[in-house]
């Protein structure tokens, strides 16, 4: 018999009548019929299936993309006009309502404006658009009466690996905003290498962008450059777009955060503003140092500013390093569908592990299939233990292809890397033991991979399910070894590596753990569409998995943890060096009390004077980036998804009389200031 798990799948909402969302238009010079486009993310019921949605500015284009379990609405592109003064502000309320008919734009349409655009790189050739290519896109993003928007892409000159591509909104009016970028990256053609050039864009006879760049294989980069975001054809209209940021937070997108991050911050002065191909933004120095670093959580710091603040700087923050993150040799496109590529497609090739192509640790492929071995300039460092978030929340906040297909790369990135027999080929599983991975690569590789399922489209049925079914394959793999038989009762995966080999006892670190926790609570909120029974063992695993968060915020009875010490650098979970995980045997503490004391004893052996403050204490408490900090999100997960003790446990830690100082560090350093969502 299994162990008994409690499974009460919380992210079921009641649909209420109506709904409060909004977002805010300003205009730094004014202007009239000023066009914009959003992307907008709406809570579980809000939109019930077959409702539409309107606005109080008239006009406006609502386009769905995605659609909660429930058939309500989930993701969707808006555009409209706007008319403000210099300097004015909009708010614009959304509610259930007929949106605004009218046929939609067409590629004639756009033909008709007159536009030509063209992308060079040197002495590698160029590629151009006019007239009758407007005809034939690569894909239709959006249709509607406001806004169409479509992809083109062509091969520059004949080089067969260089591609130029092109997101192009057309607006009812005439006005045309494009996204170009240009893609040094194919999945197995051979020979890749860096392609140094001067790259330019030209867009209506104008020269909007030159630079010199030496593009690393598989990276790809935007042709815009200083503050701007996108090129028009005629004049930009000055128009910024502020989100509902509680609204968003309630859409459970994205994490609650409880933090406040004031104009004053100096957060503000380190944050990139400004688009220079290639820059590294605000990523870290390396992916794989050790140490705190801005992007690593469930969302990096720059996606969360925005979420915590009302800065207009925050926008522009989110933009910026979404493109930095083309600076890394991740982007593995299928050549023979022009998409990223699908698991299934591939179940034995595993990326090629030589220097120029700068992913760490990479594994091997039982059939040596391996991606052709890259030369020339190295990519920044792809780390999957390390990685951020890239694109997602940049995704939520626009509704561009570019950033949508940005989540994906990442996703089928970490796929690439592991090793096929390791990854259970084709099924994609990421495992917490091998090397490739640990639990904290495990974690962020499925909070990606839920990520990549959230943002592709519910049409693009293809992809879609290539990542519903590795997700599925992961619930499966987790759930079969942790709560289908009798495991660690409390709720530790095993992991790479013992800290004390040796001892008699395995030690694993605890913000490891959190970090894997709450990658499984935030996927629960993100209600994907898992077959065969596999949303309710995924609901049953996070109920196992967040007792070793839960656990750790006892009180002083024998039998239990004290909260004081629940965030140490390392823990002991089992009273053996070599436990048997996969068996599920052991052997295991008998409760909390006994891997208390036996944590305890392991430090004192170590030499660590063990502090004495009543109160939350060590893990270099009181830091916000400390492994207090760490296991916010885990805890918090455990609260909302109603894990048996951890409202109890969330009440001690806001009862201690050190954590409002503790809290008000959030306000300054706010990644991981995760609260339960109400």
């Amino acid at each position: 018999m299994g162990q008994s798990v409690s499974n009460p799948f919380t992210i079921q909402i009641r649909r209420p009548a109506a709904f409060a969302a909004s977002f805010q238009l300003n205009s730094a010079s004014g202007g009239s019929n000023l066009p914009f486009t959003l992307g907008y993310a709406f809570r579980k019921g809000d939109v019930p299936g077959g409702s539409g949605v309107s606005g109080s500015l008239p006009g406006l284009q609502v386009t769905p993309k995605n659609y909660w379990s429930d058939g309500s609405l989930k993701f969707a592109t808006i555009s409209g006009f706007a008319t403000l003064a210099a300097g004015a502000t909009q708010t614009v309320t959304l509610a259930l309502g007929t949106p605004a008919g009218g046929a939609a734009l067409t590629t004639a349409n756009l033909a008709a404006t007159g536009i030509t655009a063209s992308i060079a790189a040197g002495g590698f050739g160029s590629a151009s658009w006019s007239g009758a290519d407007w005809g034939t896109p690569f894909q239709t993003w959006v249709s509607g009466p406001q806004m169409s928007s479509w992809i083109y892409r062509k091969a520059i000159g004949g080089d067969a690996h260089l591609v130029g591509w092109l997101e192009v909104r057309l607006y009812a009016g005439g006005a045309v905003e494009v996204l170009p970028w240009i893609e040094n990256g194919y999945l197995s053609v051979a020979a890749p290498t860096n392609k140094s050039a001067t790259y330019a864009f030209t867009l209506g006879g104008s020269q909007r962008f030159s630079a010199a760049i030496d593009l690393p294989n598989h990276c790809r980069t935007v042709l815009v450059s200083g503050a701007a975001q996108s090129h028009w054809l005629g004049a930009a209209p000055s128009l910024s777009i502020n989100h509902d940021k509680a609204y968003l937070q309630a859409s459970r997108l994205v994490p609650a955060y409880r933090a406040s991050v004031a104009p004053t911050a100096a957060v503000w002065s380190k944050l990139a503003q400004s688009y220079t191909p290639l820059q590294q933004g605000n990523y870290s120095n390396g992916m794989g140092q050790g140490g705190y670093q801005p992007a690593i959580g469930l969302l990096p710091e720059w996606d969360v500013l925005y979420l915590a603040s009302n800065d207009a700087r925050a926008f522009a923050g989110v933009i910026v390093n979404a493109y930095s993150a083309g600076r890394y040799g991740i982007h593995y496109r299928d050549q023979t569908t022009q998409r990223p590529f699908r698991f299934s497609s591939y179940p034995n090739l595993v990326v090629d592990g030589g220097t120029a192509t700068a992913i760490a640790n990479t594994g091997a492929s039982s059939k040596g299939t391996y991606t052709p071995a890259p030369t020339g300039t190295a990519p920044a460092t792809w780390d999957s233990p390390h990685h951020p978030s890239v694109g997602f929340t940049a995704y939520l906040l626009t509704g561009r292809f570019y950033f949508m297909e940005e989540v994906l790369f990442s996703a089928t990135v970490n796929y690439l890397k592991n090793t096929d027999t390791t990854r259970k080929f084709s099924a994609g599983v990421f495992q917490s033991t091998a090397g490739a991975n640990t639990a904290r690569g495990a974690a962020w590789a499925i909070r990606t991979l839920a990520q990549a399922a959230c943002v592709t489209p519910d049409s693009d049925t293809v992809l879609r399910n290539e990542f519903l079914a590795s997700l599925a394959a992961n619930v499966d793999f987790y759930h079969t070894q942790y709560v289908a038989q009798p495991n660690n009762p409390q709720g530790f995966v095993q992991s790479y590596s013992n800290y004390t080999p040796g001892t008699g006892f395995l030690s694993e670190a605890t913000w490891m753990q959190d970090f894997f926790t709450a990658a499984i609570g935030y996927a629960i909120d993100l209600d994907l569409p898992l077959a065969g029974g596999n949303r309710d063992k995924l609901a049953a695993f996070f109920q196992w998995k967040a007792r070793s968060v839960v656990g750790r915020f006892g009180g002083t009875a024998a039998n239990e943890y004290l909260y004081y010490d629940a965030a140490v650098y390392t823990i002991v979970v089992a009273p053996a060096d070599a436990p048997d995980f996969a068996g599920g045997s052991g052997p295991w503490f008998a409760n909390w009390g006994d891997l208390y004391r036996a944590s305890q004893a392991m430090r004192v052996a170590q030499a660590e004077t063990l502090p004495t403050a009543n109160g939350l204490r060590g893990g270099n408490f009181p830091d916000p980036t400390s492994y207090w900090g760490n296991l916010q999100p885990a805890l918090a997960y455990a609260v909302q998804h109603n894990v048996p003790g951890a409202q109890a446990a969330y009440n001690r830690m806001l009862g201690a009389p050190n954590w409002s100082g503790f809290a008000a560090g959030f306000n300054v350093a706010p990644v991981w200031s995760v609260m339960p969502h109400a």
